[in-house]
C-alpha cells in the first residue's frame, strides 16, 4: 500500500485517500497488529488493566484469529475470500483490537468500540466459550445418579435375602424381630423349619422395579467456569432373576431430562443447556448370610442442546454492538462400572451395614460446530472425562412392625475419594477461522479430591411381594456445588 501511495502522491487528492486508507481502510495493514494480549498483560500505576486468566485466554485466541484473518480480509482478494461469517468475525475482532489500541495509545483506533478497560474485559469473556465445561457436569451427574439407583436396588435385593435367612433362624434371639417381620408379610417358609430354602421362603425368583427422582442445585462461579442453576428428572426401571439362593442377575434401564440455566447475575454469561439421556446397566449380586459382593457394567448416551449468547455494547456509532446467539448439538457417550462389598450386622430390630464401593466412568463428548451463521460461532473439539471414585459408607436401619407390613427407616453416610479429577482443557476455534493453532484453550476446574454424601429414607414392605421406598440425598463439600436429590420407587417380587 505504501508503494501505491508513493506513485499516487503526485495528485494531492489521491495521496490523501491513500493516507486515510493506511489508518482506516479495509485494505490496510498499517497499525493493525494484535493488541489484546498486550492490553491484558499491561498494568498501569493505577492498576486499571486488571484482567483475569479467562480474559487472557480469550485475548490470546482473538489475537491469533485476527492475525490469520488480517491478510485474508485486507489483501487484494478480500472481496472474494473475506465474505459472510468470515467477514463478520474479522469486523468484530477488528473492533476489539482497535479498542485495545485506543486504551494503549497506539495504532489504528477508527473501529474501536470505545469501551473502558472493564468493558473490554466483559467483551472478552463473552467471546470465550467456557460454557461448554458444564457439559461434563451434566453427563457425570447422570452416571452418578444411575449408580445411586443401582445401589438402592441391590440393597433391596440384599434386604430380601437377609430377612429370609434370619427367618430360617428363628431360635436366634438377635434375629427374632426380623424373622417376625418377614413372616408378618406372608413370606415365611411353608414348613416353618430352619431347613427351608429361599425358593419356598420368598414370593418368587423374578422381581421388577420402577424408580423416579428429581434433583436440583446450583454452581458458584469460578475464573474458568460460569455460575448456573441445574435440575433433573429421572425414571429408571428394571428386572432381575435369582438363579440360586445366593446369586441374582438383572438389567437396569434409565431415562433422564437435565437442564442447566446459566446465571447472568453472577457470571458474564447467558444461555442454557438442555440434555436428555438413556442408560442400560447389567448387574449381579452374590450374597452370603450377612456379607455380599456386587458389580455392574453399563453404558449411557446423552444428547445436549446448547444456546450460548454473545452480547456486548459499542459506544462508537460507526461500529454496531454485538448481539449473537450460537446454537449447538452434541452427543456424549459414557461407559460405567461398579464393584461393591458390604457386611450386615444385626441385633433385634436394628442393623448396621458398613460397605465399600468403587465406581468408574469414562465419558466422551463428541466434537461439534455451533450454528446460526455468526462470526463468533466456534468448532469445539471432543472432550474426554474419566472418573474413578472409591466410597466408604455406613448404613443404619431399624424395623418397625405395623399391622399391614414392615417399615424400615434408614440413614446412611459416605466418604468419597476422587482419583481422576484433574482439570481438562476445552479446545475450540472460530468456525470462520480454519487455521490451526488460533483457538481457545480453556481449562476446567479440577474436581474435588474428596466429598461426602448423606441420605435418609424409608422402605415399606407389604404382603404379596410389594415394596416401596422414598429417599432424600444431599451432597456435601463438593467444591462450588450444592446438590439435592429426592427419589422413590416400587418393587414387586413374583
Amino acid at each position: 500500500m505504501a508503494a501505491v501511495c508513493g506513485v499516487a502522491g503526485i495528485a494531492l487528492l489521491a495521496w490523501v485517500s491513500c493516507a486515510m486508507a493506511q489508518v482506516t481502510g479495509p485494505g490496510s495493514t498499517t497499525g493493525q497488529v494484535p493488541s489484546l494480549v498486550t492490553l491484558v498483560t499491561t498494568e498501569t500505576a493505577e492498576g486499571i488493566y486488571d484482567y483475569n486468566a479467562l480474559e487472557l485466554a480469550a485475548a490470546r485466541a482473538n489475537d491469533a484469529a485476527y492475525a490469520t484473518l488480517l491478510p485474508i480480509c485486507t489483501g487484494a482478494t478480500a472481496a472474494t475470500s473475506c465474505t459472510g461469517a468470515t467477514q463478520q468475525l474479522f469486523f468484530q475482532l477488528r473492533a476489539l483490537e482497535d479498542n485495545a489500541n485506543e486504551l494503549l495509545g497506539r495504532g489504528q483506533i477508527a473501529y474501536s468500540l470505545r469501551l473502558a478497560p472493564f468493558g473490554v474485559a466483559q467483551a472478552l469473556q463473552w467471546t470465550a466459550p467456557e460454557e461448554y465445561a458444564a457439559q461434563g457436569s451434566m453427563t457425570t451427574q447422570f452416571a452418578n445418579s444411575q449408580a445411586t439407583v443401582l445401589s438402592n436396588r441391590l440393597g433391596a435385593l440384599h434386604f430380601a435375602s437377609m430377612v429370609t435367612a434370619l427367618a430360617d433362624n428363628i431360635d436366634d434371639p438377635s434375629s427374632a424381630t426380623w424373622a417376625q417381620a418377614y413372616r408378618a408379610i406372608g413370606a415365611g417358609a411353608e414348613g416353618g423349619g430352619g431347613g427351608d430354602t429361599l425358593a419356598s421362603a420368598s414370593f418368587g425368583r423374578f422381581s421388577a422395579f420402577v424408580n423416579a427422582g428429581f434433583g436440583a442445585g446450583d454452581k458458584n462461579p469460578t475464573v474458568f467456569e460460569d455460575a448456573f442453576n441445574f435440575d433433573s428428572t429421572e425414571v429408571s426401571a428394571g428386572l432381575d432373576y435369582r438363579f440360586t439362593d445366593r446369586f441374582v442377575v438383572g438389567l437396569l434401564a434409565g431415562h433422564t431430562e437435565r437442564r442447566v440455566d446459566f446465571n447472568s447475575a453472577e457470571s458474564i454469561v447467558a444461555g442454557q443447556i438442555r440434555g436428555n439421556g438413556q442408560s442400560a446397566t447389567l448387574y449381579a449380586q452374590y450374597e452370603a448370610d450377612a456379607a455380599y459382593v456386587d458389580g455392574s457394567i453399563g453404558t449411557q448416551h446423552m444428547s445436549l442442546h446448547t444456546i450460548r449468547v454473545i452480547t456486548y455494547p459499542s459506544n462508537n456509532p460507526a461500529v454496531p454492538s454485538v448481539n449473537e446467539t450460537a446454537l449447538s448439538d452434541a452427543g456424549a457417550n459414557t461407559t460405567t462400572a461398579t464393584l461393591a462389598t458390604g457386611y450386615v450386622l444385626h441385633y433385634r430390630s436394628a442393623s448396621m451395614e458398613p460397605y465399600l464401593n468403587a465406581q468408574y466412568s469414562h465419558t466422551i463428548v463428541g466434537g461439534f460446530t455451533e450454528t446460526n451463521t455468526n462470526g463468533f460461532d466456534v468448532n469445539v473439539s471432543s472432550q474426554s472425562i474419566p472418573s474413578t471414585e472409591a466410597i466408604a459408607g455406613l448404613k443404619l436401619q431399624y424395623a418397625l412392625l405395623p399391622p399391614f407390613g414392615v417399615i424400615v427407616p434408614y440413614i446412611y453416610g459416605e466418604y468419597r475419594h476422587q482419583f481422576s479429577g484433574a482439570s481438562r482443557t476445552v479446545e475450540s476455534t472460530y468456525a470462520a477461522d480454519t487455521v490451526p493453532g488460533s483457538g481457545f484453550e480453556i481449562p476446567t476446574d479440577a474436581l474435588p479430591g474428596h466429598y461426602f454424601v448423606v441420605g435418609a429414607g424409608g422402605s415399606i414392605v407389604l404382603k404379596f411381594g410389594l415394596q416401596a421406598f422414598a429417599q432424600y440425598v444431599r451432597v456435601l463439600d463438593y467444591t462450588n456445588y450444592t446438590d439435592h436429590v429426592f427419589s422413590g420407587g416400587f418393587r414387586w417380587e413374583f
